[in-house]
C-alpha cells in the first residue's frame, strides 16, 4: 500500500527550480520526505536526477549514513516493483558514491580536491581533539609569556582590568573565546577588524555610528512589543465589563510610547526613555467591572512596563555623554583583546602547518577561502564554486536550523540562481548546536522572507505530528 503524504508534504516531494525552506515540527515525516523528494528526483520520467548529481548535507555521520541507507532501500522496494528499469539499476549503483555527507565531509572533498588552489600540503591528517586542545594551551602560555616579557602598558592594564586570580585562566578564556567565535564568521580577520571599529564614537557624528544605529533599531523593534501589550489592555478595558476606569492611564501611556516611536535620533530616544511616567491606575471600584478583565489589563500593562524597564537597563542605562565615554575606553581593551586573538590564531596555524594538520574550522575556512573569492569587497562563487554549482543539480540541507555564517556562504556558493536549487529543512526550535555556533536566524531570516504562494523563494510548513498518539 502506498503512502498518502498530506498536501503540504506532497508540495514538499514535487515542487522544483526554486529555493525552498521547510519549516518541520518534531514528528512532521521529514527524513521520510526528504528521502521521497530524493527518490523522485530520480525516477522523475521527464527530468531525471541521477543520485550522485545531488549534494544532501546532514549534520551527524550516523544521520548521513542513515540516509543514504534508507534512500538505497527505496531504490531497491522500486527495483523489485519494476524489475529491469535501467534508471533504476543505474541509481542503485551510483548510490555508493553518492553525496550524501556531513557538512564536514563535504569540506574535506573540496580541500582534498582542490589543495593547490590554497596551496596547502596535501598530506595533511585530521587533528583529534585532546591534541588540539593541548596545541591550544601551550600557543596560549607561550603567547601570554611573550606579551608580560614585552611588558606593555595597554596589555599590563587590560589583564588587570579582566584577569582575575593568580593565574591567567581568565584572560585564556577570553582569547578562546574570541578566537572560535570569530571562525565561525567569513572573513574572521575582517570581523575582529569590525569589532574594534564599533568602538570609534566620534561625539559629532554618534548618530552615525553602527552600534548606535543599531540600539536604536532595537529599541523600536521591542517599542513593537510595548505598544502591542498597551493596545490589547485598551482593548480589554473596553469591553462590556472592561475595567473602564483603566483607560485615562492606558491612553497616557500610548502617547509616550507613539512619541518614542517618533523619535528620529538616540538622544531623542534616552530622553523621552528616561522622562517615561506610568500614571499609577485608578483605585475606583465598581461591581460591574469583571475581576479577571481587571486583572488581565494589569497583567497586559505590567509586560509592557517590564519592557520599558529592559530598555533603559541596556540601551539608556547612562547619559549620552558617560555612554560615550564608556564606548572610548571599551575600545582601549577591545583593540587588546583583538590583538591578543590576532597573535593568537597566527601562532596556532603556524603550529598546525608544522605538524600538518587540520581542525574542524580550518576545514570550514579553507573550503571557503576555495570555494569562493573577494569582489568589490564581497565574497562571490569562484570558478570552483562554478563547477560545483553545474555538476548539483540541487543542494539539499537537512537541520538547516544548526547551520553557521561560513556553512551557509559554503552552499549558497555552489548552489544555482538560475533557476535556483537549494532546498533547505529544519525547525528553529530544535536548534541545539548554539554551542557550535549555529545560528538560528539564518533560519528566521527566511522564514519571514520567503513566500507560501508560488515564487522562486517558497517555505512550506509541516506541523501535523505522526509521531504521538492524541
Amino acid at each position: 500500500m502506498s503512502v498518502k503524504w498530506t498536501e503540504e508534504q506532497q508540495k514538499v516531494i514535487d515542487l522544483r527550480d526554486r529555493n525552498i525552506l521547510v519549516s518541520a515540527a518534531a514528528g512532521s515525516g521529514k527524513t521520510a520526505v526528504l528521502v521521497e523528494r530524493i527518490i523522485s528526483r530520480i525516477t522523475d520520467e521527464n527530468d531525471p536526477a541521477d543520485v550522485d548529481r545531488l549534494l544532501v548535507v546532514t549534520y551527524t555521520e550516523a544521520a548521513a549514513a542513515e540516509m543514504k541507507e534508507r534512500i538505497g532501500a527505496a531504490i531497491e522496494k522500486k527495483l523489485e516493483e519494476q524489475p529491469g528499469n535501467v534508471n533504476l539499476e543505474q541509481q542503485s549503483t551510483l548510490i555508493h558514491n553518492a553525496s550524501i555527507m556531513t557538512i564536514h565531509s563535504f569540506c574535506l572533498s573540496v580541500i582534498r580536491d582542490h589543495f593547490h588552489v590554497i596551496g596547502i600540503d596535501p598530506a595533511f591528517r585530521i587533528a583529534e581533539e585532546g591534541e588540539l586542545r593541548l596545541l591550544m594551551q601551550d600557543v596560549l602560555e607561550e603567547l601570554i609569556e611573550n606579551f608580560y616579557a614585552e611588558g606593555s602598558e595597554a596589555f599590563l592594564n587590560f589583564v588587570d582590568r579582566y584577569g582575575t586570580g593568580r593565574n591567567d585562566q581568565k584572560i585564556e578564556e577570553l582569547i578562546l573565546q574570541l578566537y572560535e567565535y570569530s571562525r565561525s564568521y567569513p572573513q574572521p580577520e575582517k570581523w575582529l577588524k569590525e569589532c574594534v571599529d564599533n568602538y570609534e564614537i566620534d561625539p559629532e557624528k554618534m548618530e552615525e555610528a553602527d552600534v548606535v544605529q543599531e540600539a536604536k533599531a532595537r529599541v523600536r523593534q521591542n517599542l513593537t512589543d510595548v505598544k502591542g501589550f498597551v493596545q490589547q489592555a485598551i482593548e480589554v478595558c473596553e469591553l462590556p465589563a472592561g475595567p473602564y476606569m483603566y483607560g485615562e492611564m492606558l491612553d497616557s501611556d500610548l502617547v509616550q510610547i507613539e512619541q518614542l516611536e517618533k523619535a528620529e535620533t538616540f538622544c531623542q530616544q534616552e530622553q523621552i526613555v528616561s522622562d517615561f511616567t506610568w500614571k499609577r491606575l485608578s483605585g475606583k471600584k465598581d461591581p460591574t467591572v469583571d475581576p479577571e478583565l481587571k486583572e488581565k489589563a494589569q497583567g497586559l500593562r505590567k509586560q509592557a512596563k517590564k519592557l520599558i524597564e529592559d530598555l533603559k537597563a541596556n540601551y539608556f542605562y547612562a547619559p549620552v555623554d558617560e555612554w560615550i565615554r564608556d564606548m572610548q575606553e571599551a575600545q582601549t581593551a577591545m583593540k587588546m583583546l583583538v590583538l591578543l586573538v590576532q597573535a593568537f590564531a597566527e601562532a596556532f596555524s603556524e603550529k598546525k602547518r608544522q605538524r600538518n594538520l587540520l581542525d574542524f574550522s580550518d576545514m570550514e575556512q579553507f573550503a571557503l577561502r576555495i570555494l569562493t573569492e573577494e569582489k568589490e569587497g564581497k565574497l562571490v562563487p569562484s570558478a570552483v564554486a562554478q563547477e560545483y554549482q553545474e555538476r548539483f543539480e540541487e543542494v539539499m540541507i537537512d537541520e538547516y536550523q544548526d547551520s553557521n555564517y561560513v556553512q551557509e556562504l559554503i552552499l549558497t556558493s555552489i548552489s544555482r540562481t538560475d533557476p535556483p536549487n537549494l532546498f533547505m529543512v529544519g525547525d528553529v526550535k530544535q536548534s541545539i548546536y548554539r554551542f557550535r555556533l549555529a545560528r538560528p536566524e539564518l533560519f528566521m531570516e527566511k522564514y519571514e522572507t520567503y513566500t507560501k504562494e508560488e515564487s522562486t523563494h517558497q517555505k512550506i510548513e509541516l506541523h501535523q505530528n505522526f509521531r504521538s498518539r492524541k
